[in-house]
């Protein structure tokens, strides 16, 4: 499994020239937890976002992500129409909401995110209660399910939402 936090902040360097396309902001998913690519600039009033698509990435290491070519960062409102989830940026973000099953119990707070090796699909959440907690008895991870349903400060997940191993 690999973690969002893992990738947040390394460069993007393209393989046709070496030069840097930016660093990577975020991880953008779909409703059903797919990843659509890797968020280089956010939107503003006077500038157009970036990210580079998944199917132009060609490698995920250490140090930095590589991309195929100079051209590989495509614009933002190319995902206007899709209803997006990202870990850090947007409406939709995931960090530091609060998980609550069906039933009313809570599961603790956003703190990361893991992704299937390939980089293809969002497949759990990592979860904390608190600093004391962490340390004690060490963060939760949780499987994630299209079936979430995504609030301003909370995610609802259902109650048969499973612990990941």
């Amino acid at each position: 499994m690999r973690k969002a936090m893992d990738v947040i902040g390394l460069p993007i360097l393209s393989l046709e020239s070496g030069a840097e396309l930016g660093k990577v902001r975020d991880i953008l998913c779909d409703q059903q937890w797919r990843v659509l690519g890797f968020l280089v600039t956010e939107e503003t009033w006077f500038q157009a976002g970036t990210y580079v698509p998944l199917d132009m990435l060609y490698a995920v290491g250490d140090d930095c992500l590589t991309v195929r070519s100079d051209a590989a960062a495509a614009p933002l409102h190319n995902l206007a129409a899709k209803d997006m989830i990202a870990f850090l940026t947007g409406p939709n973000r995931l960090k530091g909401k609060a998980v609550l099953t069906t039933s009313g119990e809570l599961m603790g707070k956003v703190e990361d995110v893991y992704f299937l090796p390939d980089w293809e699909k969002l497949i759990g959440y990592e979860l904390s209660n608190g600093w004391i907690a962490d340390v004690k008895e060490g963060r939760r991870r949780l499987h994630a399910t299209p079936s979430v349903v995504i609030g301003k400060q909370h995610l609802i997940v259902p109650d048969s939402n499973r612990v990941l191993a």
